[in-house]
């Protein structure tokens, strides 16, 4: 059964609810209907211990589908179900059968309709087929050698209404799978906009920073920079091209492998990293990887209080995204608790990842170690 926030798992959870309905609005009245008629059906004493049978049952199938029933339920369900259709020859009156009407058959046949509305195709179909197989041979032989049979064509045409109620809840998870394909076409519109926002963004940060930074640099050059020593005109152009370095062109692939060796060499544990020799992707979206992933392996020199950690990359192939890890063993911690006033989670990995479309996630429990997954779907 879907679990995911989309229109197909809204409509398992209305399906289960409806059921629970069902079972409440038509259980009611048949438990009054047949304690009523129970004196006068041949053993009132089968009767009433069917009758109490499936009301404690039906309190809790209506619970289990509050909750998400699974196969076992469903199949308890049509199985005392089917004792009850069984129990026709003693416990309904033999003159309602020979008029042709029976308390059991109504209730018995929305149960099978309910199966259809969330149970699997399989599931439901040899649910229902095991109520109403009951249903048949219980009022087979409980009609009189000449009576009605009503009763007996209604418990068959049972089968055909509970096969249309399965076609029509198809035809409503087909609409629900073509919502969600259509969900899921404008969120991936969206995200393209987003993108190439962030990518107008970019272009406009790397022009001021080009402006701001080298354009001054090559300035004091051009000008004979005098007064100014060597040393620091050096130190000043590498402190450009690091600032530049993140603002490049837009439309240029850089291999965040050897971003993220850079990145590993800079810090204080040891570190396995995992991964293909070379992933290319759009410089942004490397530098925020990267970058990132340099911060969590910062945090884990500083408060995980182990020596070594791993940092692992995995993507489905060229032109498709990407995903980092950053595990360690150390002694972890909650992070609902981190303030804030803590940027290194929230702004330096987070946000960062963010910002080029990405998602970043942090799983740690206290002396449990922490992973932090850094994710970017083309």
């Amino acid at each position: 059964m879907p679990v995911t926030d989309s229109a197909v798992a809204h409509l398992y959870l209305l399906g289960h609810r409806y059921v629970a309905v069902i079972r409440i609005a038509t259980g009611v009245p048949t438990l009054v209907v047949a304690s009523w008629a129970a004196p006068a059906a041949p053993s009132a004493r089968v009767a009433f211990a069917v009758l109490a049978l499936a009301t404690v049952w039906s309190a809790v199938y209506v619970r289990a589908l509050l909750r998400g029933p699974g196969a076992a339920a469903t199949l308890t369900d049509a199985v005392v179900l089917a004792t009850l259709a069984a129990s026709a020859p003693w416990s309904v009156p033999l003159d309602w059968l020979e008029h042709g009407r029976s308390w059991l058959l109504p209730f018995l046949s929305f149960a099978c309709v309910g199966y259809q509305y969330y149970a699997s195709r399989l599931l439901g179909g040899v649910a229902a087929l095991l109520v109403l197989s009951g249903a048949i041979v219980g009022t087979a032989a409980a009609l009189p050698a000449r009576g009605s049979l009503d009763s007996l064509v209604t418990a068959a045409w049972s089968l055909v209404i509970a096969l249309l109620a399965r076609m029509l809840w198809e035809l409503m998870l087909r609409g629900g799978r073509l919502a969600d394909a259509d969900a899921a076409d404008a969120e991936a519109a969206r995200a393209e906009q987003r993108a190439k926002a962030r990518i107008r963004a970019a272009r406009r940060a790397y022009d001021r920073t080009l402006h701001d930074t080298a354009a001054t640099t090559l300035l004091w050059v051009g000008s004979g920079a005098e007064g100014i020593s060597p040393a620091l005109l050096a130190a000043q152009a590498e402190r450009d091209l690091e600032r530049l370095s993140w603002t490049s062109e837009p439309a240029m692939e850089v291999d965040l492998m050897q971003r993220l060796k850079a990145a590993i060499d800079l810090t204080a544990v040891r570190v396995e990293l995992r991964g293909p020799r070379s992933l290319r992707l759009p410089s942004p979206v490397t530098v925020a990887l990267a970058d990132a992933a340099g911060e969590a392996l910062v945090n884990v020199a500083r408060h995980a209080e182990v020596g070594h950690c791993s940092v692992t990359v995995t993507s489905d192939g060229p032109g498709a995204g990407a995903r980092v890890e950053v595990s360690d063993e150390g002694i972890g911690f909650d992070p609902a608790a981190v303030g804030p006033t803590r940027r290194g989670v929230r702004t330096s990995i987070v946000e960062r990842v963010e910002e080029v479309g990405g998602r970043a996630a942090i799983r740690s429990r206290q002396g449990r170690g922490t992973t932090v997954s850094l994710e970017w779907p083309r």
